[in-house]
């Protein structure tokens, strides 16, 4: 007999799956899990990454408001009840609606946000506002200032 350490897991499907087997309730018009995301930030821009397979762009909308991110959608099931052409041996794949939201760490551009869907990735760039990014301030006083302060005036 094999032993395999034991792993617990905080998502709730896992857990639920682990003790009672794939559930259907995704199937019923429930929650679909969130897809996984990858946020990098940049000096100009804000750049989102999230993997939405067997997903069209027409089923996905993007908000923004006080800076909170809101990514949603609906993944329809392919397969329609009472087909008798088509024999179903198993049925895993997840179908429902699913929300993610992400709050924003800096001031943006809201009116420049793009996004693209490739290929079941989509793609979110949130330029940063001119008042957010870096930059550089020059200081002031110049070569005048030395000679004041070391007492020297231009009188005898």
């Amino acid at each position: 007999m094999a032993v395999t350490q034991y792993r617990p897991s905080t998502d709730l499907f896992s857990l639920f799956d682990q003790m009672f087997g794939p559930t259907g309730s995704a199937r019923q018009g429930g929650l679909l899990r969130a897809p996984e995301a990858d946020v990098v930030e940049t000096e100009n821009q804000i750049r989102g990454t999230l993997e939405m397979p067997g997903m069209r762009s027409e089923d996905i909308s993007l908000d923004l408001e006080n800076n909170v991110l809101t990514i949603s959608g609906q993944k329809r099931e392919e397969r329609t009840e009472g087909d008798e052409k088509h024999t179903w041996h198993l049925a895993e794949r997840r179908y429902g609606q699913f929300s993610r939201s992400f709050v924003l760490p800096r001031d943006v551009d809201s009116e420049s946000i793009q996004a693209n869907f490739e290929n079941g990735v989509l793609t979110v760039s949130i330029p940063k506002s001119e008042k957010a990014r870096r930059r550089r301030i020059e200081i002031g006083g110049g070569g005048g200032a030395s000679g004041q302060l070391g007492g020297e005036s231009g009188n005898p």
